[in-house]
């Protein structure tokens, strides 16, 4: 009787650990829009968003005409989008929105990342058990 009440609280023991760790907690947000007001939005929320949870992993996806908003010469986010990427924040931009719009590259912040389709990043990301937040 002493060994199945031993096995039992040991067996207890380990579950409890288990499932007393915090899942680490990963969003990715949907950016298509190109009204700058939705993009301001985005990054008052990731600041919002990291100030409650310092450690959480963010992924920013633009693409459609949001990608306007990553472009070097002509975005008013420039300092936003550092201070994000300071914060470990992976900035992403779709590059079938790059060739549909005709934007290139080398017109992105350095900040940026590209990835082949957002679709597909956001399929991905979700599947990984990532949280889906679209902008609006």
């Amino acid at each position: 009787m002493k060994k199945i009440l031993f096995s039992f609280v040991i067996a207890m023991s380990v579950f409890s650990a288990a499932f007393s760790q915090e899942k680490k907690l990963k969003v990715v947000w949907d950016v298509a829009d190109a009204d700058t007001a939705t993009t301001a939005g985005v990054f008052r929320q990731v600041n919002n968003a990291l100030s409650l949870v310092p450690d959480l992993e963010i992924e920013v996806v633009f693409h459609g005409p949001a990608i306007y908003n990553m472009v070097k010469d002509s975005t008013v986010f420039a300092s936003r989008i550092v201070i994000a990427k300071q914060k470990g924040v992976q900035l992403s931009v779709c590059n079938n929105s790059m060739k549909r719009l005709k934007v290139d590259a080398s017109q992105l912040v350095q900040e940026a990342g590209v990835v082949p389709s957002a679709v597909v990043e956001l399929i991905k990301r979700q599947a990984e058990g990532w949280s889906y937040l679209k902008a609006e």
